[in-house]
């Protein structure tokens, strides 16, 4: 309501509030001492004092703002959420490179790369085995292909490497090193992943047939003879036998895998 110029009671311009508080802020200009700045506070009181005009409100210092609890929570649930995706989207992962792997193997198989290096089977018995399978890759990568004939809606094949369990980290398909040739006396086991190439695996029951191919292109078919569910723990059937025996291992259910299954099947042929 006080502007820079007031009326007196003669109706005379004077100088109002501001404009006298301007004259003095310039006259006062940077007080050299401590006691000049007071007597210059003083002054500026008395003014606004006379023209009954409360002083304006010293300036408030700003206050450094920290985090709110609530901008903490919302950073902790992006961080949270960023882990959860990251535990479904890493299995994804390895399953997808396991399955770029695993077809390059079955494709180089079909494609009789191990005829040259292995040589097809001698002898009367030569006509009965096919001149295009194996892979030109060594037997640690591409060690036995496995059938599944009683299962033939769904087409299942796999290229075994031969090596530890440590493989399947790569592999979807391993045969333990150590164990049973394709064929001979004692346990042959292969273990396998059931993502993504086998999801109805556990349709294979007692008297369906498995199918073993070596990489000198011999055919062996076996008759699973008993079937297993639990745990891992009671997983005890991985070891040697005294008959031509193939042991197959995978987890269950499908992307849960908190179960095993085991077949036990005998040589027929």
């Amino acid at each position: 309501m006080y502007l820079f110029l007031a009326m007196d009671e003669a109706g005379h311009r004077v100088a109002g509030p501001r404009q006298e508080l301007a004259e003095l802020y310039e006259g006062i200009g940077a007080p050299s001492t401590d006691a000049g700045a007071a007597s210059a506070a003083r002054d500026v009181q008395r003014l606004w004092e006379r023209w009954n005009v409360a002083p304006p409100p010293p300036a408030r210092r700003r206050r450094r703002r920290r985090p709110s609890l609530r901008a903490l929570l919302v950073l902790l649930g992006l961080a949270l959420i960023a882990a959860g995706v990251w535990v479904i989207v890493a299995p994804l992962v390895g399953v997808w490179q396991r399955s770029r792997v695993d077809q390059s193997a079955l494709s180089q198989w079909h494609n009789g790369g191990a005829q040259a290096i292995t040589g097809g089977v001698a002898g009367p018995d030569a006509s009965d085995h096919p001149s295009n399978c194996g892979t030109q890759q060594p037997a640690a990568d591409a060690y036995a292909l496995m059938t599944f004939p009683s299962l033939p809606q769904y087409n299942y094949s796999g290229v075994a490497g031969d090596g530890t369990w440590d493989l399947l980290h790569s592999r979807s398909v391993v045969h333990w090193h150590g164990s049973a040739d394709p064929g001979q006396l004692g346990n042959v086991i292969i273990a396998f992943h059931r993502e993504d190439h086998y999801p109805h695996i556990d349709e294979l029951n007692t008297g369906m047939e498995v199918d073993l191919q070596d990489r000198n292109c011999r055919l062996f078919r076996y008759t699973v003879t008993s079937k297993w569910v639990g745990p891992p723990e009671q997983v005890t059937q991985l070891v040697s036998t005294g008959g031509h025996d193939l042991t197959l291992v995978t987890c269950t259910p499908w992307y849960r895998d908190y179960n095993r299954i085991v077949w036990r099947a005998t040589l027929i042929n």
